[in-house]
């Protein structure tokens, strides 16, 4: 018996799930260490045909991803397309391990595991996730497997192929980050730059995120806008908790500006148009490159958004904000030249 569900096409199964051709076609080939870079944020469908073809084959596969499992895609997709059933999510827990064709988890579970695999793919793409790449090395290599995959915004395993895949669902590039250095102390004041562009974003009803390294910094930022607010004239408010669903509605809202202070990047992901950010303090030691990669990954995450900032503001300029940069731009240039894009 099958373990797909009837499709319309075959077709249509293969461009639901976006792959790209040339990771299909290194797949069959003889070959064992992948990366696979991409932009922030891109979707795991990429890899969804890959692992239901070697699925077809009667080929284990482990998948490693650190985002909650309610938001994993791929996952979402084998079940509404497919009848496929021999896969689990596991959490540490060998029941029935061995019987799963299909294991999916995440980088602390993964140590956990003991099993061997035809392939092993570990996506640092689909979510933010803070380990380095010696850490993400250092998992996929404990793991005995005969192919190996890993996807980031650079590469990763020191040895093998590389395959560059910058399609997004949308043919818009990610946003390169505009960087503004000051001497004032941004602790005490907005600098005058800033001000403006806030004025602006606010004018053209847009919705903006101001990020901090921490609770102190991000509470200092929210007292300052407050005190303009007059000036400013929009929502200003300081992300927690207890009014996530607020927020949520918020910005939802079709041409309603809003001002969001977040000390945390991870607190807050979701898809809205209309979309600019302010890193505080961008040369904190908190914002490596990574971070920052990612964090331009947040804006233009839905379909139709246009004109979108990120600002990285600091009093000094540095190697992880213009690594961050080159990152983006690079990633700009391979879709540029691919015509994926139109910049």
């Amino acid at each position: 018996m099958s373990i797909f569900k009837v499709f319309k096409s075959k077709n249509e199964s293969i461009k639901d799930a976006h792959t790209d051709q040339n990771v299909m076609n290194w797949v069959k080939k003889n070959k064992k260490h992948l990366n696979v870079v991409s932009i922030p944020y891109n979707n795991s469908l990429t890899f969804l045909e890959i692992i239901l073809e070697l699925i077809r084959e009667n080929k284990k596969v482990l998948y490693i991803t650190n985002q909650d499992i309610k938001d994993i895609s791929l996952l979402k997709k084998i079940r509404t397309i497919t009848s496929f059933r021999s896969y689990c999510y596991f959490r540490g827990n060998y029941t029935n391990l061995e019987d799963k064709l299909l294991i999916i988890t995440n980088y602390d579970s993964a140590y956990l595991i003991k099993d061997n695999f035809y392939c092993v793919i570990y996506d640092d793409i689909s979510c933010y996730s803070e380990y380095e790449s010696k850490d993400i090395r250092g998992l996929v290599y404990k793991i005995k497997a005969e192919k190996y995959i890993v996807a980031s915004i650079e590469p990763i395993l020191e040895e093998g192929d590389v395959i560059e895949v910058t399609r997004k669902t949308n043919n818009i590039p990610i946003i390169e980050p505009r960087i503004i250095t000051t001497k004032i102390d941004t602790n005490k004041e907005i600098p005058y730059m800033i001000y403006d562009y806030m004025k602006w974003f606010v004018k053209s009803r847009r919705k903006v995120i101001l990020y901090a390294p921490d609770n102190q910094k991000a509470d200092k930022i929210y007292n300052q806008i407050l005190y303009l607010r007059e000036d400013i004239r929009t929502s200003i408010i300081r992300y927690n908790e207890s009014n996530i669903n607020i927020i949520k509605k918020r910005l939802m809202m079709r041409d309603e500006p809003i001002i969001i202070v977040i000390d945390n990047m991870n607190t807050f992901h979701m898809e809205v148009n209309n979309l600019d950010i302010i890193v505080y303090f961008a040369d904190d030691e908190r914002y490596d490159y990574k971070k920052l990669t990612y964090i331009c990954g947040k804006v233009g995450m839905k379909e139709g958004f246009s004109n979108s900032e990120v600002i990285f503001l600091g009093n000094n300029l540095t190697l992880d904000m213009e690594k961050a940069k080159s990152i983006t731009r690079n990633f700009n240039k391979i879709a540029w030249e691919k015509g994926l894009i139109n910049i």
